[in-house]
């Protein structure tokens, strides 16, 4: 998955809340509407020579890269598929389809266990009413959807040139033995085939909640409790106000996924994982400040460990601004120290009319392995710009 906050989830959300629904004097059929986004960009970027660099970026395996080439086209396209009906008793039903539109990429060498990017990022149903919100299907985990990290307005976070899943590891590219926290919210199993609830919001205050019985994605069957973590259970909170003109937006989220079965418990799948988050975005005017913090308590696992990020950003009319920063610091593969993972972005957008954004970027990255090793670190610089449709 490749977004946070400005997650394409939400963005299908506001397609489908804006789609012509059934009138209040009768209910009417679900009505299926189309929406989504493309994104077209051209860069560069610096990488070392020689590094081991793992799968993805056009590499069914990880490999080593004699000389990367500096220059690159990129492309992030997804269409959403929704719908939505207005019951009789005033209970909305609808769901949820996004299609990949750029998914030819190896995100692993084993195909054979699904180690290759999906056509479909999310498809699930939702139940709207007084009561609040239920969604049963394939989406990110509750304490996910509702976290607040470091500030990124409209299309420049949207764009994917922010610290939270930053698209700028398109460009500089981690190296196979560098394991990092790419986001500061809690993130178990991606979009698995779940349960979750959300209350109503409450004087600013909302909670949720997730159940993630098997860790599978658009597949029917069971985990195998000896092999994969099952039986997840991730709560989290979200609260917006406003008070003395600052406005406040806040998230507090757990996933906590059990041992394996019969796993010694000096083994990583022996522990128990516990992923812990925390934001805050304060806002005055056309500016909002804001940062979040990440523990992942998972011991001996390669994840063990935390991130951070901070941010500041600016949109007035059709001009957005965010400058923001990132670092992830783990345990890595070797026994000794600590992988560290580093990030920071300085992005605009300009909006030339509805639907219609110029983006740019400029970021920086730094990968260290704890190994020390050449070909397992890497570090460089880029810059793109390109265009952003969203309809």
């Amino acid at each position: 998955m490749n977004k946070l906050l400005a997650t394409s989830a939400l963005v299908a959300a506001g397609l489908v809340a804006s789609a012509g629904v059934a009138s209040a004097q009768a209910p009417a059929p679900i009505q299926v509407v189309f929406g989504g986004f493309a994104q077209q960009v051209f860069g560069t970027a610096s990488n070392n020579d020689g590094v081991n660099y793992a799968s993805g970026n056009g590499r069914g395996a990880a490999a080593v890269v004699a000389r990367p080439n500096r220059t690159s086209q990129q492309s992030d396209t997804e269409i959403f598929v929704g719908g939505r009906s207005t019951l009789a008793n005033g209970i909305v039903v609808g769901f949820d389809v996004q299609i990949e539109g750029n998914s030819n990429n190896y995100v692993g060498a084993n195909t054979a266990i699904g180690n290759v990017q999906d056509n479909i990022d999310e498809s699930y149903i939702f139940i709207d009413g007084g009561f609040g919100r239920v969604l049963l299907g394939s989406e990110n985990e509750a304490p996910y959807i509702m976290h607040v990290g470091a500030p990124a307005p409209g299309a420049t976070g949207g764009s994917g040139y922010a610290s939270l899943e930053t698209a700028a590891t398109n460009w500089v590219q981690q190296p196979v033995n560098v394991s990092l926290l790419n986001t500061t919210s809690t993130f178990q199993n991606g979009d698995a085939q779940r349960l979750t609830y959300f209350t109503p919001r409450f004087s600013g205050l909302q909670a949720g909640v997730s159940y993630t019985p098997n860790s599978l994605e658009d597949a029917s069957g069971f985990s195998d409790l000896r092999a994969a973590r099952a039986n997840g259970w991730s709560p989290g909170l979200n609260y917006t106000n406003t008070l003395g003109g600052i406005r406040i937006a806040a998230s507090a989220g757990l996933a906590y996924y059990p041992a394996l079965d019969a796993a010694a418990s000096n083994t990583a799948n022996g522990n128990a994982i516990k992923d812990w988050s925390a934001g805050l975005n304060l806002g005055f005017g056309d500016f909002t400040v804001g940062g979040a913090y990440r523990v992942v308590d998972a011991p001996l696992a390669t994840n063990d460990g935390s991130a951070w990020s901070i941010g500041a950003a600016y949109q007035s009319g059709p001009i957005a601004i965010h400058i923001s920063y990132l670092q992830s610091t783990v345990n890595g593969t070797a026994v000794v120290g600590d992988d560290v993972f580093k990030v920071g972005h300085l992005t605009g957008a300009y909006t030339m009319g509805p639907g219609v954004d110029l983006i740019g970027s400029i970021f920086t990255l730094s990968y260290k392995d704890e190994a020390g090793a050449a070909a397992n670190n890497n570090s460089g610089s880029g810059g793109v710009v390109g265009i952003r449709l969203t309809f």
